[in-house]
């Protein structure tokens, strides 16, 4: 199976990828999570990347030397049990779906200085780095469609 990245986020003008998050509900295979979200940052070009599970946030940053996975660095890992606060069954399918949903709204809230307050100090100096360029000047999208809202018709 081809590895596609949970949630991205793309310059406007170029829709270069600047940002590429990988949501993970487990730590069972965190390791191949890890490979597989380094081989995207390279194939893509993008430099900034996030792992996230319920337990961990790590941030990477492509440090462009090569064309593998060398060049890219893990230079944040954060507990997210101290820090965010996930509650998430590691077996929950349905909790798949809103945490992507979750973290896609958290990236989409920092792109203020407002957003990134709200942050535990490390996180949030990591996150004014690597994070907040991004998503202050690019578009977060989800790889899955947002589920439509439901709309009543109602007759006349």
């Amino acid at each position: 199976m081809s590895f596609g990245p949970d949630i991205i986020v793309t310059d406007p003008e170029s829709s270069d990828i600047v940002l590429v998050v990988e949501v993970k509900t487990s730590e069972r295979n965190l390791p191949t999570s890890e490979s597989q979200l380094k081989r995207y940052m390279v194939g893509m070009r993008c430099p900034v990347g996030i792992l996230v599970t319920p337990k961990r946030f790590r941030l990477y940053r492509d440090r462009y030397l090569g064309t593998s996975e060398d060049s890219i660095t893990r230079v944040a890992d954060f507990d997210t049990e101290y820090a965010l606060t996930f509650e998430i069954s590691e077996d929950d399918r349905r909790g798949e779906y809103h945490f992507v949903r979750r973290i896609q709204t958290l990236l989409e809230g920092l792109n203020s200085e407002a957003g990134l307050r709200e942050l535990p100090d490390d996180l949030r100096r990591a996150a004014q780095l690597y994070v907040f360029p991004a998503v202050s000047q690019g578009v977060v999208r989800a790889r899955r469609p947002r589920p439509p809202t439901l709309v009543r018709a109602y007759s006349t």
